[in-house]
């Protein structure tokens, strides 16, 4: 479904897919001048959702840095998005009231067009002053799990405030419990609604809202903030806002006494803090575990080609599949995506039958040579550009089997990879033209999480570099393929420590699963450059030389 706005600003229309085909939840975090919170919410939910959205709504603080920095160096930082929503929003209350539904200044387009960038069947709306309970995470987590299982439905979700003092106490008073409905399938039938005062979920008659017993989350209210800007009255319309007026007005001015607090308990200095301890998830430390000088086992690959989509891979395979030396399967066997499953325990039956199967594809592999060679080639890889958005468990075992391996890693420009993805896609996987797909449907294709991690090469490596170092990485780009691929070839057998046997220059400039030639719409380049718009500058300083595309 479509939603655009009265201002007829295109970048900024979106549509609410009938439903999300990618298993799991997204949770949307709308944030403006949060610099203060939004830290201590992210690192509470991270190891709960799938893919958080940060909607940045103008911040003049340090909120969108701060999410920066947690995407690059928090674990589960990968699964953060960062958007920008630049238009002033009307605040809650006459201003709300005064504000039409399409207008880009509505909370409910705003809310709207946030739960547009949600990628999975399920969407939570989280805010940014809310952290999630240490002692319910588990709890909450299963919950999460659950959700694809079973008839859908919507969740309401319970919320205790909680108010820091200016001396950095925090006060918790009995009696402020809000509930809201927060969780619903994602998608057009669950969507917001213009409602008096306030924007709400709108849920169809048909889909059951359960209730999560336990209080979850808390709320946020700083002393030495103001809490309640984004209102545009004082005269609240429900008695929870006006009980969390009063008591924030209480505490602010200093006469608030256990009495006038409803029995409120005082939490130690540090809550804060023990919230997001024990959400159970360390910073990684760039150890690489298993590594050692042994030398591998004998059937065991010693290079893996992890990506990137559509840059050059194909052409990399068929060079390597045709050196004597080089002994390879198929490629993409995706092993490790599809067929390993959850990791087993380290070391356990399971992981050693896992082991055997994955084993078992290189010792049927061919030898290099079109004919084979006699299978008498010694260096075994294989090549599966899916592995570079593998979880950081799976990326953990493959470090843990081949603590030595070498990865190649191959890019292009990011825009240019998503349109190659969907030119190769819809008519080889989808069995659909490309000049047949409809504006949504590209889009939805392009928002996508996969589609959309594989063109961000700084996440796709941190998440690599956490196990392996980067000595262990050849970096190409589809450019030097098509410009110099003799140098290319040279210097990619060199690092695989493999004769410097080359093709015929005829041979190494022929297209290889190369995609139909569709020039990229405007539409489609303008959407792509405004949500692909990754840093390429953080990318050449991740690998250590320039990238040649700049955005």
């Amino acid at each position: 479904m479509e939603f655009r706005n009265r201002e007829g600003n295109e970048a900024y229309a979106f549509s609410l897919p009938r439903r999300n085909r990618a298993p799991g939840t997204s949770a949307f975090v709308r944030a403006k001048d949060e610099a203060s919170k939004i830290e201590y919410c992210l690192r509470s939910i991270l190891p709960a959702f799938d893919e958080i959205h940060v909607i940045d709504n103008g911040s003049r603080d340090d909120t969108g840095e701060i999410v920066r920095r947690l995407r690059k160096s928090a674990a589960d930082g990968s699964r953060i998005r960062l958007h920008s929503y630049p238009f002033r929003v009307a605040r809650f209350g006459p201003e709300h009231d005064e504000t039409p539904a399409d207008s880009l200044h509505s909370l409910v387009y705003f809310t709207n067009w946030a739960l547009s960038r949600c990628t999975r069947r399920y969407a939570c709306k989280w805010d940014a002053d809310m952290v999630l309970a240490g002692e319910q995470q588990a709890a909450f987590a299963r919950l999460i799990d659950g959700l694809d299982r079973g008839w859908p439905a919507a969740w309401s979700l319970a919320g205790q405030t909680v108010y820091r003092t200016p001396d950095g106490s925090f006060l918790s008073p009995r009696g402020e419990v809000n509930r809201e409905v927060r969780i619903a399938p994602c998608g057009y039938a669950a969507r917001f609604h213009k409602r008096e005062h306030w924007e709400q979920l709108i849920r169809p008659r048909w889909l059951r809202t359960r209730h999560f017993a336990p209080v979850c989350f808390r709320e946020l209210k700083f002393l030495d903030e103001e809490e309640f800007d984004h209102w545009s009255t004082t005269e609240f319309p429900s008695p929870r806002k006006r009980r969390e007026w009063a008591s924030f007005q209480r505490l602010r001015g200093g006469g608030a006494d256990d009495a006038d607090m409803g029995a409120a308990r005082r939490l130690p200095a540090t809550f804060l803090h023990d919230q997001v301890a024990s959400a159970g998830r360390s910073e990684s430390s760039a150890v690489w575990p298993g590594r050692s000088p042994r030398v591998l086992p004998r059937w065991l690959p010693r290079f893996l080609g992890i990506g990137a989509t559509r840059a050059g891979t194909s052409w990399v395979a068929a060079q390597l599949s045709d050196h004597p030396q080089i002994r390879m399967g198929r490629k993409e066997i995706h092993f490790f995506d599809r067929k390993l499953g959850a990791p087993a325990p380290s070391g356990s039956a399971r992981d050693r039958v896992d082991r055997l199967r994955y084993l078992a594809r290189f010792v049927r592999a061919r030898g290099g040579g079109r004919q084979g060679a006699g299978g008498r080639g010694r260096i075994r890889g294989e090549i599966t550009p899916a592995y570079a958005i593998l979880e950081p468990a799976v990326i953990r075992r493959v470090a843990e089997w081949m603590p030595d391996a070498r990865l190649i890693f191959m890019m292009r420009d990011p825009v240019e990879r998503a349109w190659s993805q969907a030119r190769n896609g819809f008519p080889g996987w989808r069995g659909k033209p490309l000049e047949s797909v409809s504006r949504d449907e590209l889009i939805s294709f392009f928002d996508s999480d996969p589609v959309r991690r594989r063109s961000d090469y700084a996440i796709c490596l941190r998440a690599w570099f956490e196990h392996f170092p980067r000595e262990h990485f050849f970096f190409g780009f589809l450019d030097e393929i098509r410009e110099r691929p003799e140098d290319l070839m040279r210097d990619l057998l060199g690092f695989l420590e493999a004769e410097v046997v080359v093709a015929d220059a005829e041979s190494l400039r022929k297209p290889v699963n190369a995609a139909a030639p569709v020039p990229m719409p405007d539409w489609v380049r303008d959407h792509l450059e405004r949500e692909y718009a990754f840093d390429a500058d953080e990318v050449s300083e991740l690998i250590g030389r320039q990238v040649p595309w700049s955005r």
